[in-house]
């Protein structure tokens, strides 16, 4: 039984649900979006037109395909994602049960996660190697997912981006025709996917040695030690957020999940547990641009491991 099938049988032990194509959760229950319905209930159904039969001929979960509509038969919960206003059975929000099922992943998802960490810190070492003052954002940005994409990732959450200054202060910063700069950051941030689960990463490139720029590293890398000496299964989140505020304060999660899973949030009253995996979000704002850097943990039951 594939982790998919495992992650589906579980949700259906909570009762029956329906999932679409665009539900995020989608990626942990089946390898493929060709499909209208996935269904899971005793038995677990697809249904898709005819159309997409070459596209469902390969997967690896052992589900019934039925070419056609579906038939619901009562009460359904559904993802928080889903389009509820054009729903057309009945049905109840599933968050509460997602946010267990899917808390964190199983034995056999981490070697995945494992690998792609792999490649993340690959691609860099070869942007790093790349990377010019003068050269176009865009083209900075191009490089990055290139050496991601060679090295086996298949997707991304959303565009990556690289950018200067005070431009990574917004929210959503989009790579442009501007030209890395002396005396700048350099703020790079991407979300790669392989096989339906992703890591979000960020790193800074320093064009400059200002002593409060560097100062604001060391305190990052110092609060990655500790996190590093401290942090194990059974450590409460709201532990983790003193940690890593420790940087400074900023406005958002300390904490979040990552690779599509529900669980952990800091701050929260969330407790670490064995396999859950994580993102760090340190950040500190600079007047001439931000310096996050994150990085994606995996909790061991005594340790943790850096994935990137």
């Amino acid at each position: 039984m594939t982790p998919r099938e495992m992650r589906a049988r579980l949700l259906a032990s909570y009762g029956n649900f329906v999932f679409f194509p665009n539900d995020p959760e989608v990626s942990k229950l089946i390898g493929t979006r060709a499909f209208t319905h996935l269904i899971i209930e005793d038995e677990i159904k697809v249904y898709a037109p005819k159309a997409m039969e070459e596209d469902l001929e390969n997967i690896k979960e052992n589900y019934e395909i039925i070419y056609g509509e579906p038939e619901f038969k009562g009460e359904y919960y559904v993802s928080p994602h889903a389009p509820i206003s054009n729903l057309k059975f009945p049905h109840k929000d599933g968050t509460d049960i997602l946010m267990e099922a899917m808390r964190k992943p199983f034995p056999e998802e981490i070697s995945l996660l494992i690998s792609l960490g792999e490649i993340i810190q690959e691609a860099l070492r070869a942007f790093f190697n790349e990377i010019e003052i003068g050269m176009k954002e865009k083209e900075a940005k191009a490089i990055l997912e290139y050496h991601l994409l060679r090295r086996g990732v298949d997707s991304f959450l959303y565009p990556s981006i690289v950018v200067c200054g005070e431009k990574s202060k917004k929210v959503f910063p989009k790579s442009g025709d501007e030209k890395i700069q002396e005396r700048t950051i350099v703020y790079i941030d991407s979300s790669p996917s392989l096989d339906g689960y992703y890591l979000n990463f960020s790193r800074v490139i320093l064009t400059e040695e200002r002593k409060n720029w560097i100062d604001a590293i060391k305190r990052i890398n110092a609060m990655y030690a500790k996190l590093s000496s401290l942090i194990k299964s059974g450590v409460s989140c709201n532990r983790v957020d003193e940690i890593v505020r420790e940087v400074g304060e900023f406005p958002h999660y300390s904490v979040m999940p990552t690779a599509g899973f529900y669980r952990p949030y800091a701050p929260s009253n969330d407790i670490l547990e064995e396999n859950m995996v994580f993102t760090v979000v340190p950040s500190i704002y600079t007047d001439k641009g931000v310096i996050r850097v994150k990085r994606n943990i995996l909790v061991e039951k005594e340790a943790i491991k850096f994935l990137d």
